[in-house]
């Protein structure tokens, strides 16, 4: 039987298309990553700030409930 065989001419380059592709992936993943950090950074101020502004009325309510009972005394 004849082998039917062709040279395939393949130009070699420094660049892997599964580096590349991983490199992409990994821009990808850095981006999202950065952004979920700076939504979680806000949601943290957002939450803080509504914590402290929860423990400033409740303590200002305390501190006048506890100033009427000190003027009734």
């Amino acid at each position: 039987m004849a082998e039917n065989r062709r040279d395939i001419p393949i130009k070699m380059g420094d660049f892997s298309v599964i580096d590349t592709e991983f490199s992409s992936i990994r821009e990808r993943f850095d981006a999202e990553m950065r952004k979920m950090e700076e939504e979680m950074s806000k949601f943290r101020s957002e939450l803080m700030n509504r914590e402290s502004n929860n423990f400033f009325r409740s303590t200002t309510r305390y501190l006048s409930c506890s100033m009427r009972h000190i003027r009734l005394a």
